[in-house]
């Protein structure tokens, strides 16, 4: 009971410590903008404001955001040697933490300033000294139906600019319009379901917006598909993992707004380029005025932007609903898994021992989202599955692991006479283990086998490098298109909390008919005669 107490109190202190970092951030922070404050499209020179910095040789030895898996790493390298490198696996990890002061300036695509520009008066970029220009393409994989699907696509882009409309589209998605932001249904198809990489955090190149995944790259892929009979599936995951997927084999081809580069086109073919940019350094504006709207009008905005509009809250339920998918699955796979291996192992069986030994010192000594990714994009790369099948491969292992490591204490924590015991008696060797040992053993473990669970839930939160949209990958899909963090993580960190909570008390409800000592007295008499 006094553990419960305790994990209570330090839920409760980090919910009011992340209260807390909110209240400073309204009170000293840098306001939204607000809709009567949207930069247009039409007039970009004049709506780009002065920054704290104004050129890039002001930002030589500075703090610069970079985002993982991006060609921004390099080119930061080569044009700013002496700065510093933060990276981050999001657009809106650089957003807030260049609103807090963490970083002094991140590197991005200037339509995507653009976006964020609108939604925070308090930021801009370096708009006279760009860092370099940049073309986008489609990566498609150095095979033979990727080089296939590469001519077929280039062939539709020649015709599609020659038409028009592709200048048509960027007037589109790079304008403020949202009412004419659609993309065209894309039927089954009578060659197949391509699945296309990317990652829908990059507004306005792909982004998701009531609960589909819309976009510049979105709109020009589906009617490709269209125009050429493909069915279209896409997949979403964090950047790093774009290309990658495609080398092996787990998608067709990838549209991500990926910039060319020639490091890049030794392991990928690209397509003809379909957008032409600039590459920008994003920094704080010079001045800004605190939003008037006040404290409460803040609160309910931000509110209403994280849950309510475009119907986010159903994007929390489905990552909740994954997660727990993942979560029971794994528990239930994983015990099965080491109990089953403990049994072979318990009588000494040399070569049972001496693969588990290897087996325990492989999955234990590998991270859990580098044993994911090995499962998902070279064991099962070749292998249409999806990411939470693999997922709970994956979880299952690790589990079990640990189930066995717990049985192994457990047992060995019983006194060897009880088997002595049992034997003198004409008890068998399974019979001894399973009607005296293992009740003898499991409160032994039971505790740890609680904190085991509560540390599988936490851990799947890593599940959105294989592109599975689990509850921590919804929050990261809202902050992008809000560019928030309280909201957002604190909804995670509480539906945690929930889940956690849930479990620990279905264990301990277990630990209670396990132990002899917090059963009931009718309970633990049942069947005895005590008047005799």
């Amino acid at each position: 009971m006094d553990r419960a107490l305790n994990r209570r109190f330090y839920s409760l202190l980090t919910v009011l410590l992340f209260l807390f970092v909110f209240l400073t951030g309204l009170a000293y922070g840098t306001p939204a903008r607000s809709e009567s404050e949207s930069v247009s499209r039409t007039d970009q020179t004049e709506a780009v404001p002065q920054g704290v910095y104004t050129s890039l040789d002001q930002l030589a030895d500075k703090e610069i955001g970079v985002q993982t898996g991006s060609s921004f790493d390099l080119l930061v390298t080569e044009k700013l040697p002496d700065a510093k490198k933060l990276y981050f696996n999001s657009k809106s990890d650089m957003v807030n933490a260049l609103l807090g002061k963490k970083i002094d300036a991140f590197v991005t695509d200037e339509p995507v300033v653009r976006e964020i520009m609108r939604q925070y008066a308090g930021l801009t970029y370096i708009s006279e000294d760009p860092l370099e220009n940049f073309e986008c393409a489609l990566a498609f994989p150095r095979n033979s139906k990727g080089e296939k699907l590469r001519q077929e696509f280039n062939a539709f882009l020649a015709r599609f600019k020659a038409d028009g409309k592709l200048e048509e589209m960027e007037a589109k998605w790079f304008g403020e319009d949202e009412s004419i932001k659609d993309i065209p249904v894309v039927p089954e198809g009578d060659k197949g379901i391509l699945r296309v990489a990317t990652e829908a955090a990059f507004e306005p190149f792909e982004y998701v917006r009531n609960g589909q995944i819309v976009g510049y790259d979105v709109d020009l892929v589906s009617r490709f598909c269209i125009e050429n009979g493909y069915g279209l599936e896409m997949v979403d995951m964090v950047f790093d993992g774009v290309l990658t997927s495609i080398q092996t084999g787990k998608c067709d081809f990838a549209a991500a707004g990926i910039t060319v580069t020639p490091e890049r086109k030794e392991n990928v073919l690209f397509s003809e380029p379909n957008f032409a940019g600039r590459i920008v350094a994003v920094v704080r504006v010079a001045k800004s005025s605190k939003d008037g709207n006040g404290f409460q009008t803040g609160i309910l905005d931000s509110f209403r932007k994280t849950f309510l509009r475009e119907d986010r809250w159903k994007l929390f339920l489905e990552g909740v609903g994954n997660t727990l998918i993942i979560t029971v699955l794994s528990i239930v796979l994983g015990t099965a898994l080491g109990f089953g291996v403990f049994m072979l192992c318990r009588n000494g069986n040399p070569l049972a021992n001496g693969m588990t030994r290897f087996m325990m010192w492989l999955i234990q000594g590998t991270p859990v989202v580098v044993l994911l990714m090995i499962l998902y994009y070279i064991i099962f790369g070749s292998v249409s599955v999806t990411g939470i099948f693999v997922s709970v491969i994956g979880f299952s292992l690790t589990f079990g692991s640990a189930v066995f490591s717990l049985l192994k204490m457990g047992v060995g924590a019983v006194d060897p006479g009880q088997y002595e015991a049992a034997y003198a008696l004409g008890y068998s060797n399974r019979r001894t283990f399973f009607r005296f040992i293992l009740p003898q053993a499991l409160p032994h473990v039971i505790s740890a086998y609680q904190g085991e669970i509560v540390g599988l839930i936490k851990a799947t939160a890593v599940v959105g490098y294989i592109a599975v949209q689990d509850l921590t990958k919804m929050g990261d899909i809202v902050r992008s298109r809000t560019y928030e963090a309280f909201f957002p993580l604190i909804a995670i960190t509480l539906i945690y909390f929930l889940l956690e909570g849930l479990f620990s008390f279905l264990v301990s409800r277990i630990r209670i008919h396990l132990d002899p000592k917090r059963r009931k007295k009718g309970e633990v008499l049942k069947g005895v005669k005590i008047h005799d």
